[in-house]
């Protein structure tokens, strides 16, 4: 303990925010590995072309839904995360596909030429990827295994980290 109490204040926040990081990472990456969905993502994709375009690369899987509020205040902190990917890295957005209003308006008014399309995945698929909260991150490495899952708001230095490890995982 005295080299604690010895230590500089920046030294102690630097180890504060390693210490955070680690842990956090380290809870992503064990509940990524006791993800083990029965059903490939590539069933989400709207063509066979598609789905073979997704295969070998690395992916970002981000599951919504119209009534979460946290995915709504999140949107614009996951849009500067995905400033982060990597250009061989494929984002797929996956909105639970419930039967309200609210989703049947967005999914008309996707356009094929969007930035990042919402794929509706159903309750078969939702119990697959084991999503019991909304937002969930996972992050899949080329070979479509999951290594990272994480639930709730990914800061920027924490997306960053996920995807610049799949790249070893």
């Amino acid at each position: 303990m005295k080299i604690w109490k010895q230590l500089p204040y920046g030294w102690k926040v630097v180890f504060a925010f390693v210490f955070f990081f680690s842990t956090t990472l380290c809870f992503a990456y064990f509940k990524g590995r006791d993800t083990r969905p029965g059903v490939p993502i590539e069933i989400l994709a709207t063509t066979p072309t598609e789905a073979n375009s997704w295969k070998g690369h690395p992916k970002v899987v981000y599951f919504w839904a119209t009534w979460c509020t946290i995915c709504k205040a999140y949107a614009p902190i996951l849009e500067a995360n995905l400033n982060f990917l990597p250009k061989s890295t494929i984002f797929l957005s996956v909105l639970e596909a419930e039967d309200s209003l609210e989703t049947k308006e967005i999914m008309a008014e996707l356009t094929p030429e969007s930035k990042h399309p919402i794929y509706a995945a159903n309750y078969r698929i939702l119990k697959e990827w084991r999503i019991s909260a909304y937002p969930t991150t996972v992050f899949l490495n080329g070979n479509g295994e999951v290594v990272f899952s994480d639930t709730g708001i990914l800061s920027p230095i924490g997306f960053w980290l996920r995807t610049f490890l799949l790249r070893f995982l």
